[in-house]
């Protein structure tokens, strides 16, 4: 899927239609560049995504952008056969998932130096780590759509108490 289709499809999820998008103050385009954005007539500028992004705030859309816009450091949205999407489900997979890589951390030997420890194991618990991860963000994303809150100020908020307790500068 191009991420013109992507972000029609974010645009009807999230009920804006190509006018109301392009009046946003985030959005420097006219509705016709957004169409043409949307069927690929025209190129979408990498320094759009951000503020199509937070225009659209829809959760899903976040995950499926965060690939082309970080490379490969991304978390999927979980959409598949074996997901459930409501938050009280998501919360029982991000209960499973942490439990394993807990598990995971724990059968670890952090005392042996790095260069000496598996690459198998350290594949495994990487793999762990970023299930447990992924389940957590999607729970943060059903959160916020069940509950009507903006995803985008829910990373704004977290991001500054990230700051107050000095975790980042």
């Amino acid at each position: 899927m191009t991420i013109g289709q992507k972000i029609a499809e974010a645009r009807q999820r999230t009920g804006h239609s190509q006018k109301s998008l392009a009046a946003m103050e985030e959005i420097p385009v006219s509705k016709e560049s957004i169409a043409k954005y949307e069927t690929g007539a025209r190129n979408f500028p990498k320094d759009m995504y951000p503020r199509i992004s937070g225009a659209l705030d829809d959760p899903q859309f976040y995950f499926e952008t965060w690939q082309e816009t970080t490379g490969y450091v991304s978390m999927p949205f979980l959409d598949g056969p074996a997901i459930e999407r409501r938050a009280a489900a998501m919360a029982h997979l991000v209960k499973k998932e942490t439990v394993e890589a807990i598990e995971r951390v724990e059968k670890t030997c952090w005392f042996s130096p790095p260069d000496q420890r598996p690459e198998e194991e350290m594949n495994e618990l990487i793999g762990e780590l970023l299930d447990a991860a992924a389940s957590m963000t999607n729970l943060v994303a059903a959160l916020c759509k069940e509950n009507e809150l903006s995803m985008k100020r829910a990373f704004q908020k977290w991001r500054v108490s990230l700051k107050a307790r000095k975790y980042e500068k």
